[in-house]
């Protein structure tokens, strides 16, 4: 019987491994503009403005959450797709 309750939590433990909110199947970058319609410029991801919620992106793999990096000399908003 102890047997059968293991098999039990077992399955229901790999089970919920299975499922991921956090999992992502790619981004979406947006420019960040100005309130004059232009872009912000940057040389560094940290010269991009951002509120208190969105982080730097530190990695080229698309984020779990939305982050601001410097591409091309100007500032972008990533925006995670989940699946």
């Amino acid at each position: 019987m102890r047997r059968d309750a293991y098999g039990v939590v077992a399955a229901m433990a790999a089970g919920l491994l299975g499922c991921n909110d956090l999992e992502v199947c790619g981004s979406t970058s947006q420019d960040i503009t100005r309130t004059d319609g232009g872009v912000y410029r940057c040389v560094t991801s940290e010269d991009c403005p951002r509120t208190s919620r969105v982080n730097v992106c530190v990695t080229d793999v698309s984020p779990v959450a939305e982050c601001v990096q410097c591409e091309d000399t100007k500032c972008v908003t990533v925006i995670p797709e989940s699946c």
